[in-house]
C-alpha cells in the first residue's frame, strides 16, 4: 500500500520543463489519496459544472427531450446521470456539429480534432479543447511514478509508423529505419526525459530484436500481441538491459500478463483509453484500472442502462470532465469491465472499474457460444509452456457463416506440435463436428483496417471499411 508521501518522493525525479504545471502535479498527487466523503464532493462538483455548460452551450443535448429537465440550478452528482441518454458512436458521428460548443469559457480554446475508427465503416471525429489536450502528457506521467519508471531511461516505442513521429521531411518512418527524439513520446513536453527510439511494428520480429539489443533501452511500449511474440522469440527479455514494459492498444489478457511476466521477471504496465476522450484509466499493482477523475467520469451499466453490481461485468460509459469544446456525456464505448466498489489495496482512492474483458459491439452479430469458443482458443494457448509457443509469432481464429473455425497460425518452421495438439483436445472437448475447426500455418496475419492486430474475426460481423475496425482489445 502506497501512501502520498510516498508518491511525493517518486514524483521528484521528474523535473518539469514548464514549472507552472507544478501546482496541477500537486493537485493531481493529492487527488490519488482523497477521503471518499472528498471524492464524491468533488466528482459532484466537476460533473455538475460540465452538466451545465453541455446544456446551456451545446445544441445536441440542448435540443434533447431529456436533457430538458435537467435543472440547470440543482446539485449534478452522479445519481443524476441514469436519467440523461446514453450516446453512441453513430450518434457522434451523425451529431458532430450539434455536439460543439456555441460558446467556450473564458481563457479556454478549441485545438484539434481526433479521430478513431469504429465497426460502423465511419470514423469518429472529436473536437478536444486546450485544456483537455493539455492533460494528456499530465496523465501519461502517473503511471509511470507508480511503476517507478525513471525518467532518464531510454524508451523504445514500437508502433505502427503512423504512430510514431513524422520524419523530417513530413514521411512515415519506414521499415529498418530507426526514429530518434531527445525525449520520450507525449512527455518531452512536460519532463526532462531520457531519449526516445521508435521503430516500426511492420518490421520482422527478428529485426525488432536485433534493435532492442543494439539500443539497449530499458521500457518498452508496445501492443500486447507484439510484446508476447518477442518474449516467445527469445524465450524470455529481448535484450538484457529492459526494465518495464508498457501495452497500449489492445487487450492483454491475464494469460499474456501472466506469461510475459514470468519469462521476464518485469511487469507490464498498462492503461485504458479512447482517441475519443483521452486516457481514462490506469492499472495499478492490486489489478484495478483507477480512473483518471480530473479528466472523465466512468460507470458501468448493463443492458438496460442500469448500474452494475460489484462482480458483475457491464458496459464502460465515459463523461468527459474537462473537454469543452465538444463534450460526450454518458458516451458508450463499446468496451465491457467487471464493476468493483471498496477501497482498492494499493492505497489510491481515484475510483476505480475491474478487469476490461474487451469490445462487445461486433460479438453480438455472432451466433451464441462464438465467445465461449474464441475464449477456448486463448485461454488453451495462454495456459502453454513458453517452450511450447517459442515458435508461435501470432494466431489468429475466424469464423465462417456454417459456423466452422480455422486457426491461423504464423509460426518459425512448421507448428510446434505440442500446440497444435493441445488446441485440437481441447477444441474436440468442447465441441461436436457440427462446428468444426481447421488449423492451418500461414505466412502473415492481415492487420485490421484500423491497424490493429486482431485475435478474432468472424464472417457474421458487419462488413469493415476502411478506416473502421472490430477490435477485441481495450484502447
Amino acid at each position: 500500500m502506497t501512501r502520498l508521501d510516498e508518491e511525493r518522493e517518486a514524483q521528484k525525479p521528474w523535473r518539469l520543463r514548464k514549472p507552472a504545471a507544478a501546482k496541477v502535479i500537486d493537485m493531481m498527487l493529492r487527488r490519488e489519496f482523497l477521503k471518499p466523503e472528498a471524492v464524491r464532493e468533488l466528482e459532484t462538483r466537476e460533473l455538475g459544472r460540465i452538466l451545465r455548460f453541455a446544456r446551456s452551450e451545446v445544441p445536441y443535448y440542448r435540443s434533447h427531450d431529456a436533457w430538458a429537465e435537467f435543472a440547470l440550478d440543482a446539485p449534478a452528482g452522479r445519481e443524476v446521470l441514469g436519467a440523461l441518454p446514453i450516446i453512441s458512436k453513430r450518434d457522434v458521428q451523425e451529431n458532430v456539429e450539434q455536439l460543439r460548443a456555441e460558446r467556450l469559457p473564458r481563457g479556454e480554446k478549441a485545438v484539434t480534432w481526433t479521430s478513431s475508427s469504429g465497426t460502423t465503416g465511419r470514423p469518429t471525429k472529436v473536437l478536444f479543447s486546450q485544456h483537455a489536450i493539455a492533460m494528456f502528457g499530465l496523465l501519461v506521467q502517473r503511471p509511470l511514478r507508480w511503476a517507478r519508471i525513471e525518467p532518464d531511461w531510454t524508451q523504445a516505442v514500437i508502433r505502427l509508423a503512423r504512430d510514431l513521429p513524422r520524419q523530417t521531411d513530413g514521411a512515415l518512418l519506414a521499415d529498418g529505419a530507426i526514429h530518434r527524439a531527445p525525449g520520450w513520446m507525449y512527455l518531452g513536453n512536460w519532463f526532462h526525459t531520457g531519449p526516445m527510439i521508435g521503430f516500426n511494428r511492420s518490421n520482422p520480429v527478428e529485426e525488432q530484436i536485433d534493435m532492442l539489443r543494439k539500443e539497449r533501452p530499458q521500457y518498452l511500449i508496445t501492443f500486447p500481441g507484439t510484446l508476447e511474440t518477442l518474449v516467445y522469440a527469445c524465450q524470455g527479455k529481448p535484450v538484457d538491459s529492459l526494465r518495464a514494459f508498457r501495452t497500449i492498444s489492445a487487450t492483454l489478457t491475464q494469460g499474456m500478463r501472466d506469461r510475459v511476466e514470468s519469462a521476464t521477471g518485469l511487469q507490464v504496465y498498462e492503461a485504458y483509453g479512447l482517441n475519443e476522450i483521452g486516457i481514462v484509466a490506469h492499472r495499478c499493482d492490486a489489478g484495478r484500472y483507477h480512473v483518471n477523475a480530473e479528466h472523465c467520469l466512468v460507470e458501468i451499466v448493463d443492458a438496460a442502462g442500469k448500474p452494475c453490481d460489484a462482480g458483475e461485468t457491464g458496459r464502460i460509459l465515459v463523461t468527459s470532465l474537462t473537454n469543452y469544446a465538444m463534450p460526450l456525456i454518458r458516451y458508450d464505448t463499446g468496451d465491457l469491465a467487471e464493476a468493483v466498489e471498496g477501497p482498492c489495496s494499493c492505497g489510491r482512492t481515484l475510483p476505480c472499474i475491474g478487469r476490461i474483458v474487451g469490445r462487445y459491439r461486433a460479438m453480438r452479430h455472432a451466433p451464441e457460444g462464438t465467445s465461449r469458443r474464441v475464449n477456448l482458443i486463448a485461454e488453451t494457448i495462454d495456459g502453454l509452456p513458453l517452450e511450447v509457443l517459442a515458435r508461435l509469432r501470432e494466431y489468429h481464429l475466424h469464423q465462417f457463416k456454417d459456423d466452422s473455425f480455422e486457426l491461423r497460425l504464423v509460426t518459425v518452421g512448421e507448428p510446434e506440435e505440442r500446440l497444435v495438439g493441445a488446441v485440437r483436445v481441447a477444441w474436440d472437448a468442447e465441441n461436436d463436428e457440427s462446428t468444426p475447426l481447421r488449423i492451418v500455418p500461414v505466412d502473415e496475419i492481415a492487420l485490421a483496417p484500423g491497424g490493429k492486430q486482431q485475435e478474432f474475426t468472424s464472417d457474421f460481423f458487419p462488413p469493415v471499411h476502411e478506416g473502421s475496425e472490430l477490435s477485441a482489445g481495450a484502447s
